[in-house]
């Protein structure tokens, strides 16, 4: 868990943001002022990141190193919108992400109308 924290960590602070664990198993990154793309590129260098360190995991189906499922929210902070708005699209695009086979990651923008 700490060299995937450490993974996560470095790789934030590439993209001018932050790593902070946010649950048991799962971690939050923050990056500030960040595109769509630039979030998808982000997204995808943690994941790589990740199963480039080929820590083994014999008891995963998935994958016999640690890899991870990404979800990734982009948003413009809205009057009256929480945080919560933000995370429950990062949850729900981690969940697709996990669906789709993991070791992938997936990005969500709010529509806005």
């Amino acid at each position: 868990m700490r060299k995937v924290a450490l993974s996560l960590k470095q790789t934030a602070e590439q993209y001018g943001g932050t790593a902070a664990r946010y649950g048991g198993e799962e971690f939050a990154v923050i990056l500030p002022h960040t595109s769509p793309s630039e979030a998808a590129a982000a997204a995808e260098a943690v994941r790589a990141n990740v199963e480039r360190l080929a820590i083994p995991h014999g008891s995963s189906p998935a994958a016999c190193v640690v890899t991870v499922s990404v979800g990734a929210a982009v948003a413009v902070p809205q009057p009256n919108e929480s945080a919560e708005t933000v995370l429950s699209l990062a949850d729900q695009a981690l969940y697709r992400a996990k669906q789709n086979g993991r070791n992938r990651m997936e990005i969500a923008c709010p529509a806005r109308g």
